[in-house]
Order: structure tokens, then C-alpha cells, then sequence
């Protein structure tokens, strides 16, 4: 019956997909309409053919030809994901429209659809993370927050369908996140699930029934008023990050989300919060994982002595990459234009940067700054750093291929790589330290970077018997750099010819 519903009413379902969509993504920037309006139509009747099949290897090929490459470029996964909780938001009245007063069918089909669009939703979360940590949390946020109206959904049907309740229940105990629910006016904790409880430390029959100031009295850092005036106001709290200290100087990090519990009728029922535990572990990763590729961020995670990132002399390889010609263009367009193109080419050059084992240092404007043989020791940090400017160009000039053929504007770049000893680790202040890189030889880099035109790369002297098997010299340069009196010696190289 379902099949039929969905089936006859595909259209209807995919024009409704498209305009909540459409009012509510970026997709408008990325897409014409009817580019959009087809993208989901495919992806629909791919999934109702994967459930006409009932079986769970159609599902399977059915995930991965989401994940599939041709796909991702036709429809992002940013999208792609927006549809599917789309989706999920239309499933009970879709279901209700369906099966009308039929309960039991109603539920069946809530639980089993909502599960598989959960596990594929996992799945896009889970791919995206390989490719981008930072787009990831935005994706996991959306996910958590499907989550919670699902969860809002399943109290509403359980206020009309008294079956929903152990349903309900079934999925409040198995989240990983704690959950915490409380009155609104008097703060006396009305529900925690199994997570609460192993992350608070105490039982359920201890908690319920008392307010949150009287659980949580011995915690440190937790500001309950704060709390509650923020919610009152903003309808919500987000603390990614935040410190608990118990009385016995304990310390503890917890991710923290707040939300008002609205009933049907939008009248406010009480207060969620979600609770996940942030080892110091989990909050080191998040900082590394701005700048290391996840290969060097583990090895550096399970070094005490390299987690602490002091400074030290030592031999490295520094890249200096930078979009010519920029500040021209970026006149000349919209700054939404200028953002996404400054994006698409920045993602290139990390991706290739982390390819190598390099650490991205910092974005300077509309260029970067890169490591090779930190923080790891790497004793081919210079042919790392060569490769890297070599492949980074190869992917720009194919990059520009594509934006041509798109029709848009494209950009060349400019790099100057040079090695030698300089201070590197964690420099600045008690309240803000930044990891970079300090010396003689990261100005020589910089300065060969701006001698460097576009698609070319400008090497120091010293670094050629390192990389001699993988270049070309096209010409050698002599040039002076602010503050040395002595002239710097350059080659300026490209890829060896077959």
C-alpha cells in the first residue's frame, strides 16, 4: 500500500521535496531549478525502486551509488543530505495521508522508514566526514537536530496513538547522546535516558523528580541561571565546548544542547538538553584537525611528547601559495562569488597539502601557508613539499579546465618553497597560542612566492639536490629579500616532461 501511495504520488512528493529545498539550501547557487527538480526526481525513483525490491542488497548498491563520485558532483552531499531530512520531516503526515486512522500500520512504517533514512543519513555523514571535518559538524548538527524532530514527532503521535509510547521510549534509551528533560518553570528533571545517567554518574531514581540545581550542585563552571535566562530568551543553548570542574577539581568536557519542548499546539512543554562527553583526547583532535591530515593527526595523538606541540629549532620545508591577480577579480564580483571561488580553490590545495602529509600553518587572504617536517619529523620534507607544489598546480590547471567549460572565471597560482632551520610550535600569548613557524628561511619562501607568477613555482637553491629526479630547471634567479644583504638564489621548476 505504501509502494502505490509513494508510486502514484511520486510527483506531487518530488514538487514538495523541490520547494522546501529550494526556500531553504544553497542550492539555487549551485543549481538551475530544473537541474535541482530533476537531481531529486532521479534520486526519488531510485529510492522507491529500492524499496520495491525489499531486499537488503538493492538497498546497499542503492547507499553506495549515493556515495559514488559521478553522483556527489551532480548533487552535492550537502544537498543531497538537506533532501533525505526533508524527507523525514514529510514522513508522518505522508504516512497519515496513507494509512489515515490505521495506527499500527502507521507506526510500523514511521519506525522502518525512519530508521532506513537514518542509516543513510549515517552513511552521508560518515563520507563526508573523510573529506571535510568542518562541513562535517554543520551535516552532524542537521543530523541531530532530524533527531530531536523526530523525537518531538514520535511525542506528538503518542499523545493520539498510546502504542508510540514504548516505542518512543525504546529510542530515548538507546541514544549515545545524554538526554535531559525538564519543566521549564521549576526545573524538576522529568526524564533522563541511560547516557544521562552514565555521563552525570548518577541513577535515574536520583534524578527524576529533583530540580537540575539540586542534581547538579557539586559541578563547577555549569552557570544554571545563565542557562535557563538563555533558553528563555533565545529558545535554545549550544555549548560545543564546555569545561565542568567537580568539588574535587575533576575536570570534565561536555558538548552541551538546549531546546524548548513545544506540544502540538505550539504551547511549551518543558526543556530538552542533549549531553555528549568531549574527552581532552576528542578536543585536541578538533583543534589538529583544522591543520593535519588525519594520517599525521594520529601519530601525533599518541605521542605525549608531540600533543604538546613546544617550540623547537629544527629543519623544515616551508610552501607559500598565493591566487594571482586576486584583488582584481575579487572588484569585479560579488563577495558571495569571491567567497565560493576563493573555497573551491583553498579545498583544492588542502586536499593535495594533506595528500603529502603537509600542515596547513594558516590561510593569508587569498593565499596559504604550509609545513613539511613538522610536527612530524619527515626526512623528505623538502621532495614532499616539491610534490605537493607540483600536483597543487596540476590540480589548479585542471580545475580551470572544468570552470571554463562552466563558463566561469578561473585563477592561476603562485608558489615559493624554501628550506632551512627555523622555530617552530605554539607561539603567542596565555590566550591565544597559534602554531606556526618562525625564521630567516620562511621570508625567503615568501618572497620567492611573490616572485612567482601564475602556475609557476620558485624553489630555493638548497633544495634542488633533493628533488633533482623530479623536476625541470626552466631558468635560475638571483633576487634580494628585505633585510639580507646577500642575494638568494632561486630556480624556478615545473614537472619533468615524459
Amino acid at each position: 500500500m505504501l509502494l502505490t501511495f509513494l508510486s502514484s504520488n511520486q510527483e506531487r512528493i518530488v514538487e514538495m521535496l523541490y520547494e522546501r529545498i529550494y526556500e531553504t539550501a544553497q542550492a539555487p547557487a549551485q543549481f538551475a531549478p530544473h537541474v535541482l527538480r530533476d537531481n531529486i526526481a532521479k534520486g526519488a525513483a531510485a529510492f522507491v525502486a529500492a524499496l520495491r525490491a525489499d531486499d537488503p542488497a538493492v538497498l546497499e548498491r542503492f547507499i553506495a551509488d549515493l556515495m559514488a563520485p559521478r553522483t556527489v558532483e551532480e548533487f552535492p552531499l550537502a544537498v543531497l543530505h538537506r533532501a533525505f531530512t526533508v524527507f523525514g520531516e514529510m514522513l508522518l503526515p505522508l504516512l497519515r495521508e496513507c494509512y489515515g486512522d490505521d495506527t499500527v500500520r502507521l507506526l510500523d512504517e514511521l519506525q522502518r522508514l525512519h530508521l532506513l533514512i537514518d542509516t543513510i543519513l549515517q552513511t552521508l555523514v560518515t563520507y563526508y566526514e573523510t573529506r571535510s571535518k568542518a562541513l562535517v559538524r554543520h551535516q552532524q548538527e542537521q543530523l541531530q537536530a532530524y533527531s530531536q524532530q523526530l523525537e518531538a514527532q514520535l511525542v506528538q503521535v503518542g499523545e493520539e496513538f498510546q502504542t508510540l509510547q514504548d516505542f518512543n521510549e525504546s529510542i530515548i534509551q538507546s541514544m549515545t547522546s545524554g538526554l535531559l528533560v525538564a519543566d521549564q518553570d521549576t526545573h524538576r528533571i522529568l526524564k533522563i535516558n541511560q547516557a544521562m545517567e552514565r555521563l552525570s554518574g548518577c541513577h535515574a531514581a536520583d534524578m527524576v523528580g529533583k530540580t537540575v540545581e539540586e542534581v547538579f550542585a557539586g559541578l563547577h563552571g555549569l552557570r544554571l541561571q545563565d542557562f535557563a535566562d538563555e533558553i528563555e530568551r533565545l529558545g535554545s543553548i549550544t555549548r560545543r565546548k564546555h569545561r565542568l570542574l567537580t568539588a574535587a577539581g575533576q575536570a570534565y568536557y561536555r558538548s552541551i544542547h538546549g531546546h524548548v519542548l513545544a506540544n502540538q499546539r505550539g504551547h511549551q512543554q518543558g526543556v530538552v538538553v542533549l549531553v555528549d562527553d568531549l574527552s581532552e583526547t576528542e578536543l585536541l583532535r578538533e583543534t589538529l584537525g583544522r591543520y593535519l591530515s588525519p594520517q599525521v593527526m594520529e601519530q601525533v595523538l599518541s605521542d605525549t611528547e608531540l600533543r604538546s606541540l613546544r617550540s623547537a629549532r629544527r629543519e623544515v620545508t616551508v610552501l607559500f601559495a598565493d591566487i594571482r591577480d586576486f584583488t582584481a577579480f575579487a572588484e569585479q564580483h560579488q563577495p558571495e562569488e569571491v567567497v565560493d571561488v576563493l573555497n573551491e580553490y583553498f579545498d583544492l590545495m588542502v586536499q593535495v597539502l594533506f595528500e603529502h602529509q603537509g600542515t596547513l600553518d594558516k590561510f593569508l587572504g587569498d593565499g596559504l601557508l604550509a609545513l613539511f617536517g613538522t610536527p612530524l619529523a619527515q626526512s623528505d620534507h623538502a621532495r614532499r613539499a616539491v610534490q605537493a607544489a607540483l600536483d597543487i598546480q596540476r590540480a589548479a590547471t585542471a580545475l580551470n579546465t572544468v570552470r571554463r567549460h562552466r563558463g566561469q572565471p578561473t585563477l592561476h597560482l603562485g608558489i615559493g618553497i624554501n628550506s632551512g632551520d627555523a622555530i617552530v610550535g605554539n607561539i603567542g600569548s596565555e590566550k591565544r597560542m597559534e602554531y606556526t613557524v618562525v625564521g630567516d628561511m620562511v621570508n625567503v619562501a615568501q618572497r620567492l612566492q611573490a616572485q612567482a607568477g601564475g602556475g609557476e613555482i620558485l624553489i630555493g637553491a638548497s633544495l634542488f639536490p633533493h628533488v633533482e629526479h623530479l623536476v625541470n630547471v626552466y631558468d635560475t634567479v638571483e633576487m634580494q629579500v628585505k633585510g639580507r644583504q646577500q642575494s638568494v638564489r632561486a630556480h624556478r621548476i615545473g614537472p619533468l616532461q615524459p
